[in-house]
């Protein structure tokens, strides 16, 4: 079974050709084509991991000898969770991208599977040296689709993202290089650095942390490196803040899961990194309360989510790891509905200003539910994955730093009444209802509904993803 995670990784590449050699009008249909064999092959993988285990499925192959470089993928736990959510993600912004970016677009759609291929890559690749260059070609993909398909001050925001994110690569690229040249052998396999990184200088490991700990810090992100993210949402088009904020930002996570277990040293300052991360999440839901555009308020609710996250890897225990990658899951799928739905309001409106929009229930009954349900899936709400979760991330914290490991919790709990409080103020809202002047387009009801049900069926069956040995 070792060519499965060939086949998935390959999959967005593959489909490149067609959409280059057909009539550009049918660049959408490829684009939801080859999504769909994505998540059907990460499906497979899930069902055939749950059954056998995830250490059949590997692939390797030779690629630079002299530096024992192999192009390889693994999969284990983490990473299954996390193709499932990318998977399902961009399945979900494929079906709607015709409805956001308009007719016969076929630059965008090469952009969109090579964005996809790239997230899968990160999540999928045995070695740092490929974690990197995946990690590469999904970011410059996703500053293209800011840069060419975002509003008004989108070349503002798309150059500010892309210097961001330059910042995180070249840190990641030093520590990468560092770790490499460090351990004996030279090695970049990720499995080999995790056993043999223990060997390395306190000194030296030290500096390796804090490069590739900023790194991820800009890329999640956590306050002070969090001023892209905001900018980036709100001129971005739909599809591509649901990819952004859906798949990109557990780039972050990932990586900093990945440095917790290679560097011995990260456990001597774990204390240090879970108030960094419960600064940023008490911060980020305070800042939600000012917000007066649906994106950005949605867009400070995710550093704050992210935070949580990092206060389970900062626990530095099975329950935090689990927690961690399965709220990353969660946040994914939620935050990719509640983006589709302010999306849907700024096309039907003509506006995200939230004193401008009043009684969308009125009009629009679905997608008002569905930003709801997406609501308390962000929350946590029982029956969703991110209870179980926020259950997980919050035993795991208050074993390892005590009472002060519930912290986070004020933060979940400010974001709710953000949250909420848009909820009456748009949706619910006794006022005169806002008339809308551009149509709901159907394919909106499937995507949400389909990414609705998605965060259900993993929260009732929890087991399906964190049973996997």
């Amino acid at each position: 079974m070792s060519y499965l995670l060939t086949l998935i990784l390959a999959a967005p590449f593959a489909f490149l050709a067609p959409m280059l050699l057909l009539n550009k009008k049918h660049a959408y249909s490829v684009s939801i084509i080859a999504s769909a064999v994505v998540l059907l092959l990460t499906a497979y993988a899930l069902y055939y991991s749950y059954v056998n285990g995830t250490a059949s499925l590997a692939s390797s192959r030779i690629y630079i000898p002299s530096l024992g470089l192999n192009f390889s993928q693994a999969l284990t736990q983490p990473s299954l969770i996390l193709i499932v959510m990318t998977s399902v993600v961009f399945f979900a912004a494929s079906i709607v991208g015709k409805y956001f970016i308009g007719e016969r677009d076929r630059m965008y759609n090469i952009i969109f599977l090579l964005a996809e291929g790239g997230s899968l890559g990160v999540f999928l690749s045995a070695n740092l040296f490929f974690f990197y260059v995946f990690w590469e070609i999904a970011e410059v993909m996703m500053f293209f689709i800011i840069f060419m398909y975002g509003g008004y001050n989108r070349r503002y925001s798309g150059i500010k993202f892309i210097i961001y994110s330059m910042v995180s690569s070249l840190l990641l690229l030093i520590g990468i290089l560092l770790l490499y040249s460090s351990v004996t052998p030279h090695t970049f396999n990720i499995s080999a650095l995790m056993s043999g990184a223990g060997a390395i200088s306190p000194g030296t490991q030290l500096l390796i942390m804090l490069l590739l700990l900023v790194s991820f810090m800009i890329k999640m992100p956590v306050f002070p490196f969090h001023s892209w993210l905001p900018d980036a949402h709100t001129e971005a088009p739909t599809t591509g803040s649901m990819i952004l904020a859906g798949v990109l930002l557990k780039f972050g996570g990932y990586g900093l899961l990945l440095m917790f277990l290679i560097l011995p040293i990260a456990v001597h300052y774990a204390a240090y990194i879970f108030m960094i991360f419960v600064l940023s999440t008490l911060y980020s839901a305070f800042v939600c309360l000012r917000q007066t555009n649906i994106k950005r308020l949605i867009a400070y609710t995710s550093i704050t989510d992210m935070g949580v996250v990092g206060v389970g890897l900062a626990a530095m225990n099975a329950f935090g790891y689990s927690g961690a990658v399965y709220a990353m899951f969660n946040h994914g799928i939620a935050i990719a509905l509640l983006f589709l739905v302010a999306g849907t309001l700024d096309k039907v409106y003509g506006t995200l200003d939230i004193s401008k929009i009043k009684g969308v229930v009125k009009n629009f009954a679905g997608m008002t539910y569905l930003f709801l349900i997406g609501v308390f899936a962000a929350l946590g709400i029982p029956l969703t994955a991110g209870f179980v979760a926020d259950i997980l991330i919050f035993i795991a914290a208050i074993h390892a730093f005590g009472i002060a490991g519930a912290a986070p919790l004020i933060g979940i709990l400010v974001i709710g009444v953000a949250l909420f409080w848009l909820i009456e103020r748009v949706f619910m809202s006794s006022a005169r209802a806002t008339e809308p002047y551009s149509p709901l387009g159907r394919e909106v009801i499937v995507a949400g509904t389909f990414l609705l049900c998605t965060t259900i069926f993993f929260g009732v069956l929890s087991s399906l993803l964190l049973g996997v040995a």
